[in-house]
């Protein structure tokens, strides 16, 4: 039997404690990836419990969607502002490694699970924060749902300028923000762990999801400081009879290759 006898890799994560307060999308996106690498991911939801839970597409009555974003993690349900599960909280925070929210900015500190109460109880504990704009600045406490930070961080009129005849920006239901800013906070996650093990020391990650945008549009971020006429290459699909084909050499050799095939 092929791989017979070989000894089976632990998970990169295994022994990694989470304690998660993330609902909707970018926070549960960060905390599945720490589950599939084998941290125990214990969720922390609201007695209503997380909103995406009742959001189809629904298999056997129950959210595929949920189950996308969460599988994998244990979950307990409780009333936040109960100083009695206070308490018990904080008696889980001293085992745990990581704690991830994404409550808009002072919520947690209302609670009295801010990072500096935190930190004194378990100073090893990482400690991240996801939020649209920031933990500070003017619009700290501003909503921020994907699409509107799609809009703030310039790249639905980016993504405007490429539409030749189009009048308005696209309509998006992919939640690139959301994705995006929960593979950042899954990144600063681990470079966090690592720099960890070097210092003894936990930190708090402040996740902004518009820095996460703005840091995705990298031709264009250069590109408005030096303004002239010239675009970067563009690949429309190309339609056929039965779809679309996505033609993209990307310099002269390769549409050489391309011509030929």
């Amino acid at each position: 039997m092929a791989g017979e006898g070989k000894t089976q890799m632990a998970g990169a994560l295994d022994g990694v404690r989470v304690l998660d307060f993330t609902s909707v999308m970018a926070g549960p996106f960060a905390t599945r990836m720490l589950a599939d690498l084998g941290a125990e991911v214990i969720k922390v939801e609201s007695l209503e419990g997380d909103q995406v839970r009742a959001r189809p597409p629904k298999r056997d009555g129950y959210s595929a969607y949920f189950g996308n974003l969460n599988a994998g993690k244990q979950s307990i349900a409780c009333n936040l502002k109960s100083p009695e599960i206070i308490d018990l909280i904080k008696q889980l925070v001293a085992t745990c490694d990581v704690l991830v929210e994404n409550f808009r900015p002072g919520v947690m500190a209302r609670f009295g699970l801010d990072f500096a109460t935190l930190a004194a109880i378990n100073p090893r504990l990482i400690y991240c924060s996801i939020s649209g704009y920031g933990q500070t600045g003017p619009k700290a406490l501003f909503p921020a749902y994907a699409p509107v930070i799609h809009a703030a961080s310039g790249f639905d009129m980016v993504n405007l300028r490429y539409q030749d005849g189009a009048d308005r920006p696209a309509t998006s239901g992919i939640f690139i923000a959301d994705v995006l800013g929960g593979t950042h906070a899954f990144g600063a996650i681990q470079a966090a762990l690592y720099q960890r093990e070097r210092t003894g020391q936990g930190q708090h990650i402040d996740l902004s999801m518009l820095e996460a945008m703005v840091g995705m549009l990298v031709f264009e971020t250069q590109e408005a400081q030096f303004p002239g006429d010239a675009r970067r290459p563009l690949y429309t699909p190309l339609k056929t009879n039965d779809g679309f084909i996505m033609v993209a050499p990307t310099s002269p050799r390769n549409f050489e290759q391309l011509s030929d095939a």
